[in-house]
């Protein structure tokens, strides 16, 4: 049986060495991209609707919103001398000198908590969500132009709407995007300062898009510190994204001054005011102070009670496999194409030269750090690792890509995208029910919504 899959002499990624082929290829190839995208982005924002009925009442939703309101009124970014301040469930927390998160959150709500329109600020969460399906999809037709498919394959083929169906409808994406938390925004911009670094080789003007990835990633560090992950990631896209030393440093400086130059003003500041950038070990602000000192025995006792966060606990108290093991249960599409990924890649990675080898390795190093972290961390929280979820439908693109080009695996296409369709759709259900529902701090599978196992000992 002859192997179709040994070609070593075409260019598989043209936007290495051929950015203007690439760029008329991407154009007659493509020509429905940004109306696929769109409806898609459309497609998701309809399904979150429900969304705008759900309270906020979760501990960072609250300290969000007294954010904004305070720092409309003032004009400071602080929730001291804000109501919340005076509030000793939030005692402590709000009357530290400088807020946790960076204000690129905040800002985006800072229009509806001004026309108090406060069923109307998830959608600030929705924006995160939104980048990331265009992060997905600028990725996904990167591959399809680079790896030299048929030109006749549209943006309306499944092989391209599929997957971006797929993060459309994410589980985790979808649960973030009901709450006013922070987690869908930087993962959004971290997705695009990737895209945008692995679009930048096959651009006329690279230089412009290097620095366009470095302010993505600036706008992702001004949302939150740990965005710090996609780092090693979008260093890695620069690297094998060039073929020499020196246009591999000229591409990495060109990113990380616009992302430093935007980050700096906040961390350097929130560094020397705390001695911290994730959490304030120091000594905890006067205001705090006073009102513990001030208590009898009896009384800190109950404030310590009130303070006690069982949610925490019963987190901690999971295994530190505790991610590897949910995350397939929540969105099993994880898990395929893992699986598959494998399989693709053992097959097919002997057949090209280096620099195209560790070009595939894109997905698999930024789904593989990030969860590295986060297991070493031990997180607890899905809405966590939000900023993984674009590499996985990046590597379904990947395993489409390869089997559209190869015959060799192509005879495993059918099956890979029945699967992927049932994962997806399973994954749209989970993601269903929290449009409708609030008030859980984690994302449960379906069999633990169902009671059919309990992973967390949830009450």
């Amino acid at each position: 049986m002859q192997n179709n899959t040994k070609i070593t002499d075409e260019p598989v990624f043209q936007s290495i060495s051929e950015p203007e082929l690439h760029a008329e290829k991407e154009e007659r190839c493509f020509k429905f991209f940004w109306l696929v995208t769109f409806v898609i982005i459309v497609f998701s924002a309809l399904l979150k609707l429900p969304t705008f009925n759900l309270p906020h009442k979760e501990g960072d939703e609250v300290a969000f919103l007294y954010l904004t309101k305070n720092w409309i009124e003032t004009g400071k970014y602080t929730l001291k001398g804000s109501q919340l301040s005076k509030t000793r469930v939030y005692l402590e927390r709000a009357n530290r000198v400088m807020p946790v998160h960076p204000p690129m959150f905040p800002l985006l709500l800072r229009p509806f908590v001004a026309q108090d329109a406060l069923n109307y600020a998830v959608m600030a969460s929705w924006f995160g969500h939104f980048l990331t399906i265009l992060a997905v999809a600028l990725m996904g037709r990167l591959l399809f132009v680079s790896l030299n498919l048929n030109l006749t394959i549209t943006a309306f083929s499944p092989l391209f709407w599929l997957p971006l169906t797929g993060i459309a409808t994410d589980p985790i994406m979808t649960y973030v995007s009901g709450i006013l938390w922070i987690d869908n925004l930087h993962a959004g911009f971290a997705a695009l300062s990737v895209a945008i670094a692995m679009m930048a080789s096959s651009s006329t003007r690279s230089r412009s898009m290097y620095i366009l990835s470095g302010i993505l990633l600036g706008f992702a560090l001004l949302s939150k510190v740990t965005s710090a992950m996609i780092i090693p990631v979008v260093i890695f896209v620069m690297w094998v994204s060039e073929r020499n030393t020196k246009n591999r440093i000229q591409a990495i400086i060109s990113g990380a001054v616009p992302a430093l130059l935007m980050s700096l003003p906040w961390y350097v500041p929130l560094y020397y005011a705390t001695g911290d950038f994730l959490m304030y070990k120091g000594a905890k602000p006067a205001e705090y102070q006073a009102v513990v000192e001030s208590m009898t025995p009896e009384n800190l006792k109950a404030f310590e009670e009130t303070l006690r966060c069982k949610f925490c606990e019963a987190g901690q108290a999971t295994p530190w496999y505790y991610l590897l093991v949910k995350l397939p249960l929540i969105a099993p599409l994880t898990l395929l194409v893992v699986v598959f990924y494998g399989l693709f890649y053992s097959s097919y990675i002997r057949t090209l030269e280096k620099a195209k080898q560790w070009y595939l390795v894109i997905p698999v190093l930024w789904f593989s750090f990030v969860m590295t972290i986060a297991l070493i961390l031990h997180v607890y929280i899905h809405r966590r690792i939000t900023i993984l979820v674009a590499s996985i439908y990046l590597m379904l693109y990947m395993l489409l890509a390869l089997s559209e080009k190869y015959e060799t695996l192509k005879k495993h296409q059918p099956v890979l995208m029945f699967l992927a369709g049932l994962s997806i759709i399973y994954g749209a259900v989970t993601g269903g029910f929290y449009v409708f529902n609030s008030g859980y701090a984690e994302i449960y599978s379906l069999p633990e919504l169902s009671g059919l196992i309990n992973l967390w000992g949830r009450s």
